[in-house]
């Protein structure tokens, strides 16, 4: 596994964020805004905390747990 440093993961994330802007103005005509980035973000947040619930057999959720959960951090972070 490659070593990465704090500016290289800084770089990456604002490339990924442009792609998520041209995907944005492609079906929805203009960017989210600020609002529409913090509401998306607090529900996946969400369903990271209920997909773990879900793996800890708290929560009822039939399907493959783990990968959707591991799909979610992913997007979170």
């Amino acid at each position: 596994m490659k070593d990465t440093n704090f500016s290289e993961v800084i770089e990456r994330s604002a490339q990924i964020r442009k792609r998520y802007h041209q995907l944005e103005r492609r079906y929805h005509g203009k960017e989210w805004t600020v609002e529409e980035d913090a509401l998306a973000f607090l529900t996946d947040a969400g369903l990271v905390g209920r997909l773990t619930m879900a793996q800890q057999g708290r929560w009822p959720k039939s399907g493959e747990i783990d990968s959707e959960l591991e799909h979610k951090l992913g997007e979170c972070l």
